[in-house]
């Protein structure tokens, strides 16, 4: 034992302490969960609304993960994702959460997850002779209680971490309190707002309906319609919904909305700043003020909406066999015009609005007002000569009415109130669950006014790219070069430091403890006579 335990102390045992010590590091890595999230969205890190879903579960709840091992890339990523998301909710949660990852080449587990609604799904590959598809298990089955749901088709990262918190509610409260929708929200009827269903027989995209606005919400919210002349607004209700008035509000129904408010309810609102009149035969629409005495509420926010269209030559474009068209009625707002950082429009950009008007802030009454959206600066307003068809809208000649104009705004105090110079964005010329940035700026505003803040952040991450801005084609190519041969570098210099640092090193410890080493000597003579020799 002396023997052994003098070998560990001196030098030629260092090699064997090194390879345990690697051999300890990986066994305990392989057991703990670590890693730090340095992406701007945070998009592989977990919410605080995912946080506190888990640690309050109070009764056994198990994720069974149904995934394909090996899948060609992109879908690999999604398994690694997933499984690392799951450890996270692990490492978060009460001791009733679990999770099991099954071998899928297993036909039990196979016939297991078809029978918890996992199917398979079709994907392509790309192999040396060409495109081939593959069937592959994607997708997890969630239990609690006398609850399973499903999440399948998972193809891609986004919004998974909002599919299972959101599951993991939904079924929580279904067992707990018997109802699958986790909210309700109310929906304003009686002065012609939109329909909450699809219109097969509308003359004009006003008359759509909203019935992918339903669709879009059903995951997590019932929507209670409530018609104001003839009911309160429920005490229980976070929020409601104006969406598209074209009527007047009687000041009875106005002191209700008010009411709400003070009371510290949320309202999302949706006003168009001009209603179309009806066409007389062989003519174009006419439009007009819209004027639903919602004004004088906005007005206590400071808000106000002209009762113009926008246009923008930043605009939606469709290729025909006619060429370019250009609806410049439908702006596309890009990341640059939206607020970064408040939980609607964060991470969100290339949001499509239509038929707005311009909002105008009076910042002495809305101190704590943030512009949502605005449109670029070759945008203008006008109330004259509108004619929503591709070629008849004519710019203003004068160059100083071009610039930006606020289209959606927010005002947070003792309420949450949103403000959205259209209602056309909600209807199903725009809603189609394509899961477009669209649909997540009107899904957001919804969470928004809900205080469900968390669930914006979880629906976006990972919708937005973050391109580095380079203007110098000098600047591109340096990094490029960095990119490339940065890190080899980077080893270089620190290898050669750490080299000149031992040899330093060594040179004075022999010069402290053996300067008269034969060896130093000679290299101090053949040093001197090189130098002689230079002079």
């Amino acid at each position: 034992m002396k023997r052994f335990i003098d070998w560990i102390k001196s030098s030629s045992s260092d090699r064997f302490l090194l390879l345990v010590a690697v051999i300890l590091l990986n066994l305990v890595s392989a057991r703990a969960f670590l890693r730090f999230d340095l992406t701007s969205q945070k998009a592989f890190s977990l919410s605080k609304a995912s946080k506190d879903v888990v640690k309050h579960i109070e009764s056994p709840l198990s994720v069974k993960v149904f995934f394909t091992k090996n899948l060609p890339a992109p879908y690999n990523n999604v398994e690694q994702y997933l499984t690392d998301l799951l450890s996270e909710y692990k490492s978060n949660s009460s001791k009733y959460f679990s999770y099991q990852v099954f071998d899928m080449s297993k036909q039990e587990n196979q016939e297991q997850a078809h029978n918890l609604g996992i199917y398979p799904v079709q994907i392509d590959q790309v192999e040396t002779s060409g495109f081939s598809s593959k069937i592959a298990w994607m997708g997890i089955a969630i239990t609690y209680g006398d609850y399973i749901a499903a999440i399948d088709s998972l193809k891609t990262t986004k919004d998974i971490e909002y599919k299972i918190t959101t599951t993991i509610s939904k079924i929580i409260n279904a067992q707990d309190n018997n109802r699958q929708q986790l909210y309700e929200v109310g929906y304003i009827t009686g002065h012609g707002e939109h329909a909450l269903r699809s219109n097969p027989y509308a003359q004009s995209f006003t008359e759509l309906g909203c019935e992918g606005l339903r669709n879009l919400l059903s995951d997590i919210y019932s929507i209670k319609e409530i018609n104001l002349a003839e009911e309160e607004i429920p005490v229980s209700l976070k929020s409601i919904i104006i969406n598209g008035p074209v009527m007047p509000f009687s000041d009875e129904e106005l002191n209700k909305i008010s009411s709400f408010i003070s009371n510290g309810g949320n309202v999302l609102f949706f006003i168009d700043p001009l209603k179309e009149l009806p066409a007389e035969q062989n003519s174009m629409p006419q439009y007009t003020a819209n004027h639903t005495g919602l004004e004088t509420i906005l007005d206590t926010f400071g808000i106000s909406i002209e009762p113009k269209f926008v246009f923008d030559d930043k605009c939606v474009i469709q290729y025909q066999n006619t060429g370019k068209q250009i609806f410049n009625w439908a702006p596309i707002v890009e990341k640059n015009n939206v607020a970064k950082k408040h939980p609607v429009t964060k991470n969100l950009g290339g949001i499509i609005f239509y038929t707005m008007g311009p909002v105008s802030i009076d910042e002495s009454k809305a101190k704590n007002a943030v512009i949502l959206a605005k449109t670029s600066d070759k945008s203008w307003a006008t109330d004259e000569n509108i004619i929503l068809y591709p070629g008849y809208v004519n710019p203003p000649s004068d160059s100083t009415e071009f610039g930006p104009r606020n289209i959606a705004v927010a005002v947070q105090d003792s309420s949450k109130i949103v403000v959205v110079s259209s209602s056309i964005i909600t209807t199903d010329i725009l809603i189609r669950s394509e899961e477009s940035a669209t649909e997540l700026f009107v899904k957001n505003a919804v969470d928004y006014v809900n205080n469900n803040d968390d669930f914006c952040e979880m629906r976006t991450k990972g919708t937005r790219l973050d391109f580095i801005s380079i203007k110098s084609e000098w600047a591109a190519l340096a990094i490029k070069l960095l990119n490339e041969f940065g890190l080899a570098l980077v080893v270089v210099i620190i290898g050669f430091i750490a080299w000149r640092m031992k040899i330093t090193r060594q040179y004075l410890i022999t010069q402290k403890y053996n300067p008269d080493d034969e060896r130093m000597i000679a290299k101090k003579s053949d040093s001197k006579n090189n130098g002689e020799q230079n002079d």
